[in-house]
C-alpha cells in the first residue's frame, strides 16, 4: 500500500504552499525593503486526516508510513481521486491526443518554450493561469502563470518558477498537464498514530472482534523532494 498517496487520498483538509523565501525590512521612515532568497521554490501541502481509520484496516497504511519515516520519498497524484482530481484540473481547451503531441523546445530559467502544436485556432487556449504541466521523465510540475493562446509556430509558458531539471532535456520529451502530473514528496515531521478503543469490527461468523480507532499525532506536512544539497 502506497502511504502518502493513501494521506492524500483520505484528507479532510488541505492547505497549499508555495510562497517563496522572502525577507521583509521596514526602515525607520517606514519604507519597506524586499528581498527573495533565490530557491527551488518546493511545493508544500498539509493533509488533515480523519479520526475514523481503523487499525485493523490501516495496518498496512502504518507499516508504509514506517518505511518512509522522515526521510523517503513518494510519488503522489490526484488524478485517481474523484474528490480531489478536480483540484489540478486541466482548464485549457486541447484534447489528449493533442496534448501528447506537443514537445518541449527549451526551457531557459521561468520560459518553457513548446513545439509540435496541433493546427488549430489561433485564439484557442493552450493553457489557462494555474494549469500544471510537468515535463515528461522529471518528477517537477510547473505552472503557468498566465493565459496562453495557440498563436502561430512554438508557445512559450511563463512558469511560477525557473527551471529546476539539472539534465538536459531533449527536444524529443513530451509533457504531461493537469490533475495527471506527479508530486514527488516526503514528510518530514511524520506524525505517529495513537491507538483509540473503538471503531466495531467482526470476524467472517459474526463474532466481534477487537479494535482500534488511529488519531494522528499531527497534520501531514508533506514537502517536495527536490533532491539532495
Amino acid at each position: 500500500m502506497a502511504g502518502l498517496q493513501t494521506i492524500i487520498d483520505n484528507c479532510n483538509g488541505m492547505e497549499i504552499n508555495r510562497r517563496k523565501v522572502v525577507g521583509i525590512q521596514i526602515t525607520r521612515n517606514e519604507i519597506p525593503r524586499v528581498s527573495t532568497t533565490p530557491t527551488k521554490n518546493p511545493w508544500k501541502f498539509s493533509l488533515d486526516m480523519p479520526s475514523s481509520f481503523s487499525y485493523s484496516d490501516a495496518r498496512q497504511l502504518m507499516e508504509a508510513l514506517d518505511t518512509l519515516d522522515r526521510t523517503g520519498y513518494e510519488d503522489i497524484t490526484f488524478s485517481n481521486n474523484a474528490c480531489l482530481n478536480w483540484i489540478f484540473r486541466y482548464q485549457g481547451s486541447l484534447s489528449q491526443s493533442q496534448l501528447a503531441g506537443i514537445r518541449v523546445a527549451s526551457f531557459v530559467g521561468n520560459q518553457l518554450t513548446l513545439s509540435n502544436l496541433p493546427a488549430v485556432s489561433a485564439t484557442r487556449v493552450v493553457f489557462e493561469q494555474n494549469d500544471l504541466i510537468q515535463i515528461n521523465g522529471f518528477p517537477y510540475p510547473f505552472t503557468s502563470t498566465t493565459k496562453v493562446l495557440r498563436g502561430s509556430g512554438n508557445v512559450t509558458v511563463t512558469t511560477h518558477r525557473p527551471n529546476i531539471i539539472s539534465t538536459t532535456i531533449s527536444p524529443t520529451t513530451g509533457i504531461t498537464v493537469g490533475n495527471a502530473c506527479q508530486f514527488r514528496m516526503f514528510c518530514p515531521n511524520m506524525p505517529v498514530y495513537k491507538l483509540i478503543p473503538g471503531g466495531t469490527k467482526y470476524a467472517a461468523g459474526g463474532t466481534r472482534i477487537s479494535n482500534a480507532l488511529i488519531r494522528w499525532s499531527d497534520s501531514f506536512e508533506l514537502y517536495e523532494y527536490v533532491g539532495t544539497s
